[in-house]
């Protein structure tokens, strides 16, 4: 089973009539949490990503599965499976299309306060996260400074801050 395949469509421009073809790669939509702890610390993880060969700052989460009964409960999961942490509630921060031009999945964002650790991490095999929590405050410096430069964890926690000024 492969993780994403490419189509193309063969599309005539409605402005001069020609025919094109544009690049469609059906990826899964995916969910990611931002889990604030009741002392106002972010739950992060710190993981490798091949497809840059580098190691990034980034919110928990992960691909909705097609047996995942609800995107909420794929939050939950992968909350409590990458970090050991329970969230009790969601909200639905945004949904986002992170690059519609060829993608044609959705990015989830879900906020949860109040997360409080009751395990250890269930990791899948190919994964290899390191679970930081970070002061909520010192998140506007780190993305300015880029130590956090993980695009969909940049947007989200900007949006946070700017929703909650």
């Amino acid at each position: 089973m492969s993780l994403f395949s490419i189509r193309i469509n063969r599309c005539r421009s409605p402005r001069t009539g020609r025919e094109h073809n544009f690049y469609i790669i059906d990826f899964p939509s995916w969910v990611q949490i931002i889990p604030i702890t009741p002392d106002d610390r972010l739950v992060m993880i710190r993981q490798y990503r091949h497809g840059c060969g580098q190691i990034f700052l980034e919110l928990p989460g992960g691909l909705i599965d097609k047996d995942d009964l609800s995107p909420d409960k794929t939050a939950k999961r992968e909350l409590l499976e990458e970090t050991g942490y329970l969230a009790e509630d969601l909200s639905l921060l945004t949904s986002t299309y992170p690059q519609p031009a060829v993608l044609n999945h959705i990015g989830l964002t879900y906020l949860t306060r109040g997360v409080k650790k009751v395990t250890e991490p269930n990791l899948d095999p190919a994964e290899d996260i390191e679970v930081c929590l970070v002061e909520l405050q010192r998140i506007p410096e780190m993305i300015r400074d880029g130590e956090i430069n993980h695009g969909q964890t940049v947007m989200a926690l900007s949006l946070y801050f700017l929703l909650n000024k």
